[in-house]
């Protein structure tokens, strides 16, 4: 699918998802800006906290906020900034209630209620890294810290705990982030209580004019951010700058990154602090948005309470110059290097001063054609880099804007095993070809059809569309002056365009972008020579040279999987009627799980487990689950290429993908109950006839030297070795090496997962908006046809053992990297998650008081970590396969000290247990955060359904769920910590560079 015009978000590659409102354009890859804040809670990993899917995730996860960074902030005044619909022919959203108070601080209440007796806060303020004078550089950052470290309301070490103590999770529902030209905190109340309300208000307005800056905290936080520096630091991160320095010379923008500079970290002085705060923390650069299951007459009535005594600065602060915008004259090269970089790149992009446009109808059609246009081009890279012999792994063609000052465009392409100067010809020839003779109908097509169904399928999950992503998205679209339009006009809108949208004009928008300016020929590569960047040039310019042949149009095939064989028969049927599950057996042993819901309106999830998984796979070919996933993403099916079926199923929400868990191979998929047919068809010919093509195994190949980078150049290479020691080094849980990975064909893949794909146990579980009526004969057409397979799952408890390492041990891993962030752990061995889910409950509540305590010492008093964290991990399928673990990023030579402290704490928790008020704070986010798995098909799916014919027990622990966790008492936290913490069980690990 293509991106929407004027920055609303459809997703570019996914055959299924929802556009929402207000997100912002795609951005350039690594060309844009990326160091954006991110504040996380410790969080915890294993079998109960996962993601959705195959995972087993009872509690819910942390959302980690991430801002975008469009345009500049609106002028300091007491006069509100206008809402962008006042000058503009698009409406906006008539549920929305926009306001403004008399100090210019502006509010937006959105009702919405999903989730029920929830709301979502967010305050916005219209300032970042851009505004910060020389000497301040990275105190917008710091001070988006410091709110949380004493206010008018809140003492130093009071907020964070009174957080928990009302059931939210620091990092999960308190959050914030900091961007060049936005601030943006994030509170999401757990219910509408009284106490809970003005708690959120509270704290929103002491972030906003009531942080104490106690120069005892700025102290003590400022190495907690030299350390978050640190822990975000990397080659990529360090290329950007260059590569910023590069396009915009001479702008604010490329000297302005949000982490600021370490010198102004470590001695700014409280004035400075002081200084930003009062001039651009002011109600005139302010907006609160609201979205939730509220009455919009009370929110007001709570917001002119809370912001209406806000007062504007005799001497607010300005918006800043950023800065001139030059365009090249004729090409101009650059290449960057460094020995650690993942990949090689190489792009061409074009830089302008940009216009600022107001949101309308005109506008968003505007920039439709060349949206498209760039759409075909990177489709065009897609299959090219497929072919064999191509000397690319990727591709793509954008436009973006900049803090409505500079605007982008980028074709770019990601270079197999540094081979640019193949690359070359490549994207030259591939951009004039589109230049020189435009695109094809079939190409305008699939592209049409995949924009104009991303808008229909917005519409349709309007209703159960959740009030925390919109409340984000509403803030992070703020720069951007947006109109808060409906689904139902963006349809409106993109449908007359579509409608109208030729070949000629996306051809004309697209010679009419790139042909009146100069161009950035950027390469990005391990290494290169003085005349690289003379080479570049020629090779750029000896291409230019050659003639380019206009595009060869395709006719789209019929999809060819529609029968199966005889459909076949239910003869086993069971209602769960508790939990609203109904559970069938078919006369080909398939069994199925099927929860109809109303959580999210117009989808449909599925998920099938086959066979063993992992466990199965040759002790002789460590690593061939990798090359099997490669096989099945890239492979298509056995009559549709990949990139056939992009043509095929345009326009469609269908899409199907082969996993390999532990214990079972997976099938997934996410459809509509219009496309349920054509969905539960192509999952059934994902299973039954895998494309297993020579050019996946290609793409594969050539994507193991940056694979081999990563495992040399970053922490990945260490974690997968500790991954495999922590089993014994078991081969079916060990990363070989690049050139092993290069040694398997597709036929040790098929000799391995054949057998259970065509024969072995299948279970079949379905969650989400359908009627049975119509879903389980789609099922009998299609699964229920498929040849017999296996009643029963084989046994294979002798392939569940593997050896956790003895303790106390020590063990140090290196890397090569100059980047200097490495990672001190320590674990414990437990007794595993496997037929052990009681006590795992409470590993999690105690992981989850131990994080604090890592949190307390590590961050808040030593200052020597941003985000120490720890979870209670292990794995489902092995026995005995357990443990918790504490993690802190570090400096190198702060490893050993900071093994010792988590050591030591956990120590002292094993000796002393927690206390009441430490249990109290752990048990209300976990608690508050079931009622909302309880409404999520991702849980149900992945966690209660999913295997709960073959481990019926499944669906009582779905019952004890809740009422397990709220039994959970301080003498069984008190007694785990004993049994496992105590030093004489821990295991020391750590990570560091070397150069």
């Amino acid at each position: 699918m293509q991106s929407p015009p004027r920055g609303h978000h459809v997703p570019t590659h996914a055959k299924f998802d929802s556009a929402r409102h207000g997100c912002g354009p795609r951005r350039l890859g690594h060309l844009l800006p990326g160091q954006l804040e991110d504040r996380r809670a410790p969080g915890s990993g294993g079998s109960e906290r996962g993601g959705p899917g195959g995972s087993r995730d009872e509690t819910g996860q942390s959302r980690q906020a991430r801002g975008r960074s469009p345009g500049p902030a609106p002028a300091p005044t007491s006069k509100a900034q206008p809402w962008p619909q006042e000058s503009s022919d698009i409406k906006a959203d008539p549920k929305a209630v926009f306001g403004n108070l008399p100090n210019g601080f502006r509010y937006l209440i959105y009702p919405n209620g999903e989730p029920a007796k929830r709301v979502s806060l967010r305050l916005h303020v219209a300032t970042g890294s851009l505004m910060e004078a020389d000497d301040q550089q990275g105190l917008a950052h710091f001070l988006e810290h410091m709110v949380f470290n004493g206010s008018t309301h809140f003492k130093p070490d009071e907020l964070v705990k009174t957080m928990q103590r009302l059931g939210l999770g620091f990092g999960g529902d308190a959050n914030a982030f900091t961007s060049f030209d936005q601030t943006v905190y994030m509170l999401d109340l757990p219910s509408l209580s009284e106490e809970e309300q003005e708690f959120g208000f509270k704290a929103l307005r002491d972030f906003a004019d009531g942080a104490s800056l106690l120069d005892n905290e700025i102290q003590d936080e400022r190495g907690v951010i030299l350390s978050e520096k640190t822990s975000r630091d990397s080659v990529e991160s360090r290329l950007q700058e260059k590569q910023f320095a590069q396009l915009l010379p001479g702008s604010l923008i490329a000297n302005r990154f949000p982490i600021g500079k370490e010198d102004v970290i470590s001695k700014a002085p409280r004035e400075r602090f002081a200084d930003y705060y009062s001039r651009y923390y002011v109600p005139s650069r302010m907006t609160f948005i609201v979205v939730g299951d509220v009455d919009p007459a009370e929110v007001q009535v709570r917001i002119e309470k809370a912001f209406g005594s806000m007062k504007n600065p005799e001497n607010p602060g300005k918006n800043p110059d950023l800065g001139p915008v030059k365009s090249p004259e004729g090409l101009e090269t650059a290449v960057f290097t460094d020995k650690e970089v993942k990949a090689t790149d190489l792009s061409l992009v074009s830089v302008r001063p940009y216009t600022v446009e107001k949101d309308t109808t005109t506008t968003r059609l505007k920039h439709l054609p060349l949206d498209v246009a760039h759409s075909m081009i990177s489709r065009r890279f897609e299959r090219f880099a497929k072919k064999e012999g191509s000397p690319i792994l990727s591709g793509s063609a954008s436009r973006d804007t900049i803090f409505n000052h500079a605007e982008l465009g980028g074709i770019s392409v990601t270079v197999a095993d540094s081979k640019w100067q193949e690359a070359v010809p490549v994207l030259e020839q591939e951009f004039r070809r589109a230049i020189e003779h435009g695109f094809t109908e079939a190409e305008l097509a699939e592209a049409k059809a995949n924009l104009l169904n991303a808008y229909e399928q917005a519409v349709k999950a309007k209703p159960t569309r959740k009030s925390d992503d919109i409340a984000t998205e509403i803030a992070q679209s703020m720069p951007q002056e947006d109109v808060f339009s409906t689904p139902e006009t963006d349809l409106e809108i993109a449908r007359k365009g579509l409608d109208a949208l030729t070949l000629e004009a996306c051809h004309k928008s697209l010679k009419d972008f790139w042909g009146d300016t100069g161009l950035h020929l950027i390469l990005t590569t391990r290494e290169a020579q003085e005349e690289t960047k003379n080479d570049l040039a020629a090779a750029y310019q000896e291409s230019r040279g050659k003639p380019v042949a206009a595009p060869v149009g395709s006719k789209v095939a019929a999809f060819a999987y529609a029968s199966f064989g005889p459909a076949g028969k239910v003869t086993t049927t069971k209602q769960v009627q508790d939990l609203g599950i109904t559970q069938l057996v078919l006369s080909n042993n398939v069994r199925v799980n099927l929860k109809k819901t109303d959580f999210e309106k117009n989808s449909i999830r599925l998920m099938a487990r086959i066979g063993s998984g992992q466990l199965t796979q040759p002790a002789e070919k460590p690593g061939l689950a990798i090359v099997a996933n490669a096989l099945f993403a890239g492979g298509g099916l056995g009559k549709h290429s990949v990139d056939d079926l992009e043509q095929i199923l345009a326009g469609r929400n269908v899409g199907a993908s082969i996993g390999i868990g532990e214990d079972a191979f997976t099938l997934a998929g996410r459809t509509t109950p219009e496309d349920l047919a054509l969905e539960l068809q192509l999952a059934c010919a994902t299973l039954s006839d895998p494309g297993y093509r020579d050019e996946a195994l290609r793409q594969f190949r050539k994507a193991l030297p940056m694979i081999e980078q990563q495992l040399k150049h970053s922490a990945a290479g260490p974690q997968a070795e500790l991954e495999s020691w922590l089993r014994g080094g078991d081969p079916r849980f060990t990363m070989p090496s690049v050139q092993k990975l290069g040694s398997y064909g597709i036929e040790d893949v098929k000799k391995w997962v054949t057998p259970d794909l065509d024969k072995g146990y299948l279970e079949l579980s379905i969650v989400g908006d359908f009627e049975e009526d119509t879903l389980i004969p789609a099922i009998l057409n299609t699964f229920g046809a498929l040849p017999k397979r296996a009643a029963v799952k084989p046994p294979v408890d002798n392939l569940r053992k593997v050896k956790f390492p003895n303790a106390p041990a020590l063990k140090n891993y290196t890397f090569d990297s100059k980047i200097p962030s490495a990672t001190a752990l320590a674990l414990w061995r437990t007794d595993g998650v496997r037929g052990n889910t009681a006590e795992v409950r409470r590993l999690n509540i105690l992981a989850d008081i131990y994080g604090d305590r890592l949190r307390e010492e590590i961050r808040e008093k030593l200052g020597a970590s941003y985000s120490p964290n720890a979870g209670a991990s292990g794995s489902d399928a092995l026995d005995k396969f357990g443990y918790i673990i504490g993690e802190a990023s570090a400096k190198p030579e702060d490893v050993e000290r900071l093994g010792t402290v988590m050591r030591d704490l956990a120590d002292k928790f094993a000796q002393g247990g927690a206390t009441d008020d430490e249990l109290d704070r752990a048990k209300k986010p976990v608690l508050a955060s079931l009622e909302k798995t309880s409404r999520d098909n991702s849980y149900w799916l992945g966690t209660v359904l999913a295997q709960s014919q073959e481990d019926p027990k499944r669906l009582d622990l779905a019952r004890q769920r809740d009422s397990d966790y709220r039994s959970i008492t301080l003498k069984e936290i008190n007694t785990l910590a004993k049994k496992y913490l105590g030093a004489a069980n821990a295991i020391n690990v750590g990570i560091k560079p070397v150069e």
